[in-house]
C-alpha cells in the first residue's frame, strides 16, 4: 500500500503533555492583549476584548491509496477530511469549539465547551474524544504517518457525548483526565444495528512527565496509563478486525454480553530530532451466560500495539511540531523533511486457550486471528502548516 497525505490547516503546536483537549484544540494559547480588532495570520481571527478570541479554521486532507491487494478498499484519489469550524476563549477562561465535516452520515466532529478558571480542575462537557490513547487522542494534523495506528482507530473509543474533568497537578508533571459518556465511543460501533456496543462508560486516563522541570534529554519523556469500563447488551460485538484497506480479518461473529473493558499504556519521547512512540491496548467483553448450556463462556479478548519511530533530519526539534521548518521552501530552502517508520501488530481471539478453537458463535476458545503491518513513511513541511505525507506499508 502506497499513500500519501496533503494536510493544510493553521495549528499550534503540540502542547508539553499530549492530552485529548491540547492535542486537538489550539484555544491553549494564552489570551491575547489585543482589545478589537481582525487579524488574518495563519487564520482569521476575531479579538472581542483583551480575553476573547474566536478563530475561524478549515481542513482539507486529500489521500492518493494504492495497493496490489486483490481485497478491501480500491486505490485512487480521496478527500479524507473537508472540515470547518470555530475556536476559541471567552473571558479568558472558557475554551470553546464546533467542528464539522462537509459531507458524511456523522458530520458533526468536535463540539464541546472547556472551563479552564484553575488548572487543576477544570471541566470539559460535550463531544469530544474519549481520554484514552496518545495516538487516538492526536490531532491528525500532528500524526507522523498518513493513518492512524490499527490498535488506535479500531480499540480506542473515539467519540462521544459526555463530560470530563481535567487538570494538571505536582507543578504541571502530572496531567488526569475522568469523564462519564454516554456511549464507549464513535469507534466501537457499525452502522449494522445487529451490532452491540458499550452503553454509560467512564474513562479515565492519565499521563505523567516525571523529568519536565530538568533540562536533560529526558525532559520530554511521557509515560500513560488509561482506561474504560462498560456495559455492552447481548449480540454480536461491534469491534471487528480490519486492515489497513478495510479488509476483515476477524468478524467477532460471538455472543457477548457483560463489561467491557480497555487498559492502555503508553511511552513518547522526543529528544531533539528525533521521536520514539509506543502503546498496547487491552480489549476485553464479557460473555456471560453465553454457552449453549447458559454458562459464562471466557471473555472475547482484543489486544493491540504499535512501536514508532521518526527523525528529522533537516534537524527541526520534534517536540515543537516540526510548524516552522528552518529553511521554509518559499525564502530559498527546502522546508523540514522527516523520515518515519512504524511497526504495529491486532490480534482477536478469547482469553481461554485451554481447549481447541473453534468458529461457533458459542465457543469457550474462539479461533482468532491476527495482523502486523510496518509502515516506512516521509513527511515533508514545505512551510508554516502545510505538510506532505508518503508512505509505504507492508501487512
Amino acid at each position: 500500500m502506497v499513500p500519501a497525505s496533503v494536510d493544510d490547516r493553521a495549528e499550534a503546536p503540540e502542547a508539553p503533555v499530549a492530552t485529548a483537549r491540547d492535542q486537538k484544540s489550539p484555544t491553549n494559547q494564552q489570551p491575547t492583549k489585543k482589545e478589537w480588532g481582525f487579524e488574518w495570520a495563519d487564520h482569521p481571527s476575531l479579538y472581542v476584548g483583551k480575553n476573547t478570541r474566536i478563530d475561524f479554521r478549515a481542513r482539507v486532507q486529500a489521500d492518493v491509496r494504492d495497493s496490489e491487494a486483490s481485497i478491501g478498499d480500491t486505490s485512487g484519489f480521496d478527500v479524507a477530511r473537508k472540515r470547518v469550524g470555530v475556536e476559541g476563549r471567552v473571558a479568558g477562561i472558557i475554551d470553546f469549539q464546533i467542528e464539522r465535516e462537509l459531507d458524511g452520515s456523522d458530520p458533526w466532529r468536535d463540539v464541546y465547551v472547556d472551563y479552564r478558571q484553575f488548572a487543576y480542575a477544570e471541566v470539559q462537557a460535550g463531544k469530544f474524544k474519549l481520554p484514552f490513547s496518545l495516538d487516538e487522542t492526536t490531532s491528525s494534523t500532528n500524526l507522523d504517518f498518513v493513518y492512524r495506528s490499527r490498535a488506535a482507530t479500531q480499540l480506542a473509543p473515539g467519540r462521544d457525548h459526555g463530560a470530563m474533568v481535567h487538570g494538571r497537578v505536582l507543578k504541571g508533571k502530572l496531567h488526569y483526565e475522568l469523564g462519564l459518556f454516554d456511549h464507549d465511543g464513535k469507534n466501537a460501533r457499525t452502522n449494522n444495528p445487529d451490532r452491540v456496543f458499550g452503553g454509560t462508560t467512564v474513562a479515565g486516563r492519565v499521563t505523567m512527565q516525571p523529568f519536565r522541570r530538568q533540562k536533560t534529554a529526558v525532559r520530554d519523556l511521557q509515560f500513560g496509563v488509561a482506561f474504560t469500563h462498560s456495559d455492552v447488551p447481548t449480540g454480536y460485538s461491534s469491534l471487528r478486525g480490519r486492515t489497513a484497506l478495510d479488509a476483515s480479518f476477524f468478524p467477532s461473529d460471538v455472543w457477548v454480553q457483560g463489561q467491557r473493558r480497555r487498559v492502555g499504556l503508553e511511552v513518547r519521547w522526543r529528544p531533539g530530532s528525533f521521536s520514539v512512540k509506543s502503546e498496547y491496548i487491552r480489549v476485553t467483553t464479557e460473555r456471560l451466560g453465553q454457552s449453549v448450556e447458559d454458562m459464562d463462556l471466557s471473555p472475547v479478548l482484543a489486544t493491540g500495539w504499535y512501536v514508532s519511530g521518526t527523525w528529522a533530519i533537516t534537524g527541526e526539534a520534534k517536540a515543537d511540531g516540526l510548524d516552522h521548518p528552518r529553511h521554509p521552501i518559499l525564502r530559498g530552502g527546502y522546508g523540514a523533511i522527516e523520515l518515519a517508520m512504524r511497526v504495529e501488530g491486532l490480534a482477536f481471539g478469547s482469553t481461554a486457550s485451554n481447549d481447541l478453537p473453534s468458529a461457533s458463535p458459542r465457543a469457550d476458545v474462539i479461533r482468532g486471528n491476527s495482523d502486523r503491518v510496518s509502515t516506512f513513511g516521509v513527511n515533508w513541511r514545505l512551510r508554516d502548516r502545510r505538510t506532505y505525507r508518503c508512505g509505504i506499508s507492508h501487512a
